[in-house]
């Protein structure tokens, strides 16, 4: 059996590396070379290093790299080159690692244990307060009262009128502030006596706790 040949994978050279392998293979130190073209040792460190963030506006980086490909006989149109290039890939990168880092922490915090516990917290307190409201609502709420008759503003000749409609079970019923029995279902029915002109009758609906319900009849007698 054939057996695989196992080869080392060179690694591809930056930039930066090249430059420091040809200052050292020339017995050059970054001091020294820095000082042959009038330069702050620490601008060759940071070209060496790959170092994008702290090095000048590319203005000045180019300038700074044609110097030093000089002082290495190297060709300065190809090092610029790949300078850019390697730039360019580099913002890329950290680019996507900076939004790659905003999107762990965005999901971090809504995965945050303590966060998820709090807003189960919150949502435990927000129903029982809604189903207090609700409760409280429903308790002081007036009750449904419908009038089916008389009708309002109603010209009549007869001595008497019958009031009758419909309310909530265990409401307190009052026509003309005096309480009137109603049904099972809610029903009442009452005969009512006219004076001559106008009569207004008031028919008032209230639970234990709850806000009144009245309704106003106004009624005619010729």
């Amino acid at each position: 059996m054939t057996g695989f040949i196992h080869r080392k994978i060179d690694k591809i050279q930056t930039l930066g590396e090249k430059l420091k392998q040809h200052r050292e293979s020339i017995g050059l130190s970054a001091e020294k070379a820095a000082r042959e073209i009038n330069l702050n040792a620490r601008y060759i460190k940071q070209l060496e290093n790959n170092d994008f963030d702290n090095l000048p506006a590319d203005i000045y980086a180019t300038n700074i790299l044609k110097s030093y490909a000089h002082l290495l006989k190297l060709n300065p149109y190809t090092v610029i080159e790949k300078f850019n290039k390697e730039k360019e890939v580099y913002l890329k990168t950290r680019q996507q690692k900076k939004k790659s880092l905003r999107q762990n922490k965005f999901v971090s915090f809504f995965l945050n244990p303590k966060l998820i516990k709090y807003f189960f917290i919150f949502l435990v307190l927000a129903s029982i307060f809604t189903y207090i409201g609700w409760g409280v609502n429903k308790i002081i709420s007036p009750p449904f009262l419908l009038i089916k008759s008389p009708t309002n503003n109603l010209i009549v000749e007869d001595m008497t009128i019958n009031v009758s409609g419909q309310t909530e079970k265990e409401v307190d019923l009052y026509i003309n502030d005096r309480p009137l029995l109603i049904d099972q279902k809610g029903d009442f029915s009452i005969d009512i006596n006219l004076q001559k002109g106008e009569n207004t009758i008031k028919i008032t609906a209230q639970k234990k706790h709850s806000k009144q319900n009245v309704v106003y009849r106004t009624i005619i007698l010729k």
